[in-house]
């Protein structure tokens, strides 16, 4: 079962309000249903935990819920009674029970407490959390407790019960109370289940035999995004609201490829978002949320491909105004790695940290950094040629552009050709190439016709040779390797950004074949295994979080590369 509240958190497009199953703190590894508001960034142990829910039986007991699931609404089932859960207008939960009750128990900081309004209304305020909350019951009974002591209040809750059907619901906010009307439980209900299904009708078409996997990961694109507000400029598709409550400046231009057919729009501020946040270096930050941004890290610039492959399956994307934004925003990301990230012009830019490659812990990165690797240069090549297309007007600028592209190709066959593959090499050591056999090496193929044949050929019979493509798609280190880890995140583990790359890649020069079969791999993966943070490349387990956006958006594409209707 694809749609399982274990792994997939209830949310709805716009809101940091979701309901998810979390590890209960300080116990010995249960979990329970929480309450969340999932701002502030995946730095804060709590991940936006409020309020762990309790479950009621008809009696008022503790009692054990199960779930099913839907884009629209969460059904607890507790005996023969029952609760659905529904977000509505804002950032608003609506409760409908029948011969069951629930209780929301706050579990935050020092300083929590209950008081009441002028109006007359409890409030809750989680105070480390920033958000303060209001329960209304609409029939039925509400029942709000929390003891004062000295400057907080302990042991704070509030439970929704009523004798047959009742109904209620919680604005959660961080000044003051929301003025919007409220709506009932079923208005807000055909709301969410129009707005969702209006936004999965415009999803392309998808792998035959997949349908649940393809309308969880039009869920998961939908329901992981967040509002405006804070550091966050444009409305943002968040990775998870699992675990990686943040949106990072690579992840973004694979959540834009994902969306770009449903909301072109959409797709635009997913790359903005991190673009608005350009140091004026052209330096991309790692990550922001609603709270930070973080430039510790930045990841790689594959912006400038991204845009591209929007460009050619959607033409109207870039209008005027987007590509001159687009224009600036990536040529100053490309100035940033060529006078910042190298010696000179006669030397490749290099990766500081693994982090800033998008690979982490990769072997490449074994041994410190920086490090010299393939795939830069590569994604450079493509932005800057991605730049003179957009520079069509200007064929001065244009032959610019042009003109250092052919430079780094030049640097790149030079100082990373080994004969037999493309190498990475430390900045420091350059003379010796780094041990590890990673699917990095392979992200020349994306250069298409730049690649000469003898290397497109050599490169190929080696991905094939060499073990990477495994009965459920390509490992990001050959478990031929003796550096593969089953569970090692980037040293060994399908994911969906590098398979998409890889795919393409192989388009690019011609592999039409092979690239089908990574396509129908991971494709069939995801629908085994969901849309994982990464996958074990030998048993197609799910690894990680569970409920992950760029997964998403690669398995969407790829299934309409797929799909009869989407050739």
């Amino acid at each position: 079962m694809l749609f399982d509240i274990d792994h997939i958190p209830f949310s709805r497009k716009g809101r940091f309000l979701t309901l998810s199953m979390m590890k209960v703190p300080g116990g010995d590894g249960a979990r329970a249903l929480y309450l969340r508001f999932v701002a502030g960034g995946d730095e804060r142990p709590s991940l936006g935990r409020l309020c762990r829910v309790e479950f009621l039986d008809a009696m008022g007991k503790p009692a054990q819920a199960t779930f099913e699931l839907t884009p629209e609404r969460l059904v607890a089932r507790i005996n023969a009674g029952s609760l659905t859960f529904v977000i509505g207008e804002g950032e608003r939960l609506h409760v409908r029970g029948e011969n069951a009750g629930v209780r929301f128990h706050l579990e935050g900081s020092r300083y929590d407490y209950v008081y009441r309004t002028p109006t007359g209304v409890d409030c809750l305020v989680a105070a480390v959390e920033n958000v303060k909350f209001i329960p209304r019951a609409v029939s039925g009974t509400l029942d709000v407790s929390g003891a004062w002591q000295r400057d907080h209040s302990a042991d704070v809750s509030f439970a929704f019960t009523g004798t047959g059907i009742f109904e209620g619901n919680v604005d959660f906010f961080r000044t003051v109370p929301p003025t919007a009307p409220l709506e009932s439980f079923a208005d807000a209900l055909s709301d969410v289940t129009v707005e969702f299904e209006k936004w999965y009708g415009k999803v392309p078409r998808g792998a035959h035999g997949q349908d649940a996997a393809h309308r969880l990961a039009s869920y998961l694109l939908w329901a992981n995004g967040v509002p405006v507000g804070g550091q966050l400029t444009r409305p943002a598709i968040y990775m998870s609201k699992n675990h990686m409550i943040n949106i990072w400046s690579w992840d973004n231009a694979f959540s834009a490829l994902g969306v770009a057919a449903v909301d072109a729009d959409l797709a635009f501020d997913q790359l903005a978002a991190i673009f608005d946040h350009q140091d004026g270096s052209g330096l991309l930050p790692d990550y922001i949320n609603d709270r930070d941004v973080l430039f510790a890290f930045t990841k790689p610039p594959v912006h400038g491909w991204a845009v591209s492959l929007i460009a050619a399956r959607h033409p109207d994307f870039l209008t005027a105004e987007r590509k001159s934004y687009l224009r600036d925003a990536i040529g100053r990301q490309v100035d940033y790695w060529l006078t910042y990230a190298r010696t000179d012009a006669t030397s490749l830019p290099s990766y500081f940290h693994g982090n800033d490659s998008g690979w982490d812990n990769a072997t490449f990165f074994a041994e410190g950094g920086p490090v010299i690797s393939p795939d830069l240069p590569v994604f450079l090549i493509l932005a800057c040629e991605t730049l003179a297309t957009l520079l069509e007007s200007d064929p001065a600028r244009a032959a610019e552009w042009n003109a250092k592209a052919d430079a780094l190709q030049a640097l790149l066959f030079v100082r990373l050709w080994t004969g037999a593959t493309f190498g990475a090499r430390l900045a420091g050591a350059p003379d010796r190439i780094l041990p590890g056999e990673n699917l990095i090496q392979f992200m020349p193929l994306l250069l298409g016709t730049r690649l000469p044949a003898e290397m497109r050929e050599k490169l190929v019979a080696r991905l094939v040779a060499g073990g990477f493509i495994t009965a459920w798609g390509p490992a990001t280190e050959s478990p031929k390797s003796s550096f593969y880890e089953d569970d090692g995140y980037w040293r060994g583990p399908i994911w969906a950004p590098t398979t998409l790359l890889l795919w393409d890649g192989l388009r690019r020069q011609g592999e039409i074949e092979l690239a089908r079969e990574i396509a129908e791999k991971f494709c069939s993966l995801a629908s085994k295994s969901g849309m994982a943070e990464n996958f074990d490349a030998r048993s197609g387990r799910g690894l990680r979080d569970r409920a992950f956006a760029w997964t998403s958006a690669v398995y969407l594409l790829l299934a309409a590369s797929l799909s009869d209707d989407n050739p």
